[in-house]
């Protein structure tokens, strides 16, 4: 059984300034998203900023509401939860902020953080937190004698250390991580990288993660999906989609990653600007930035077809029979 089972998730905004403040428009920022996680695998889910991703994470944990759509997470929906069960269930699934300085109380010790989530959730007596909370620390790779100081004593890295270590304190099985190395240097990124990669092997947890880095994203992940203006346009093993991208915004994503080995005829140059999620172009969303559009792909909405060996694709060039 799958840890996660996404199905056609939308999500939508309200676009203000209407008569009597109605909407003038919405913005569909999650457009039918379908995606499926094993446990203890990496899924990266990738696109550039807009695309709607870290809506899509987070609609997944509900702390934003979607349309339509089911969430499957261990084997229960969780849209049908109420208040009560949600706050129960959210032990099962956690999230890790893009800005740990963000996510945590100035006010607060990392020692007073991290168990937090032992005291809502009632999983050890106030006699053992702290030596729960310091087996925490050893794992993520800080010391004992950093429990109990405050946020801004600590490095970004070793921030988003301490909110590793308050996600895994409830004991996940889903972790979703949005954009968790995207505020940090190049070398604290891979430290990081490889801390996550090191505690999916020790504990099966699953991960789902965010990020418009597909190169810190194909590091990672075990499979990857490429999203665009709120849907899925290529999904597929991280090493095939990198090796042989079929869907040409995933051509143009890799492209843009600095390389001094990549041969001219793999690079694809970016062509102009995301648009606006509340006026997407017809037919196929990415055509007017294509280096291939056709005049059918100005017209034609394309579907995320099977195109062989467990790849997806939404571009009917590369793709194969519908799905």
């Amino acid at each position: 059984m799958n840890l996660m089972d996404v199905k056609d998730l939308k999500v939508s905004f309200p676009v203000a300034g209407g008569l009597f403040g109605r909407p003038k428009a919405w913005i569909r920022a999650v457009d039918g998203v379908s995606l499926s996680l094993k446990p203890g695998e990496t899924l990266g889910l990738v696109g550039e900023s807009g695309c709607g991703k870290s809506t899509t994470a987070r609609a997944i944990l509900r702390l934003v509401e979607p349309d339509s759509g089911s969430i499957l997470v261990d084997g229960t929906d969780v849209r049908t939860l109420p208040r009560e069960e949600l706050r129960l269930f959210r032990r099962r699934m956690q999230l890790v902020m893009q800005d740990p300085m963000a996510a945590l109380d100035p006010r607060r010790t990392a020692f007073q953080a991290v168990a937090e989530g032992l005291e809502v959730h009632g999983l050890a007596p106030r006699s053992e937190w702290r030596d729960r909370v310091r087996a925490l620390f050893e794992l993520v790779g800080l010391s004992d004698d950093q429990l109990d100081r405050h946020p801004h004593e600590f490095s970004g890295g070793q921030r988003q250390r301490i909110g590793i270590a308050r996600a895994l304190a409830v004991e996940p099985k889903l972790l979703v991580l949005d954009e968790p190395v995207s505020a940090l240097d190049v070398s604290v990124q891979a430290q990081i990288v490889n801390l996550l990669e090191d505690i999916q092997e020790r504990t099966g947890v699953g991960y789902l993660f965010v990020a418009h880095d597909l190169g810190v994203v194909r590091h990672i992940s075990d499979r990857i999906a490429v999203m665009y203006l709120g849907r899925i346009v290529e999904e597929g093993p991280a090493e095939e989609i990198c090796r042989d991208p079929r869907h040409p915004y995933t051509r143009m994503l890799l492209s843009s990653i600095p390389s001094m080995s990549r041969g001219r005829e793999a690079a694809v140059p970016p062509m102009g600007e995301l648009p606006s999620p509340s006026n997407p172009p017809s037919g196929c969303a990415f055509h007017p930035r294509c280096p291939i559009v056709q005049d059918t792909c100005k017209k034609e909405r394309p579907t995320l077809l099977e195109s062989g060996e467990g790849r997806l694709c939404a571009c009917p060039l590369w793709a194969g029979t519908a799905i």
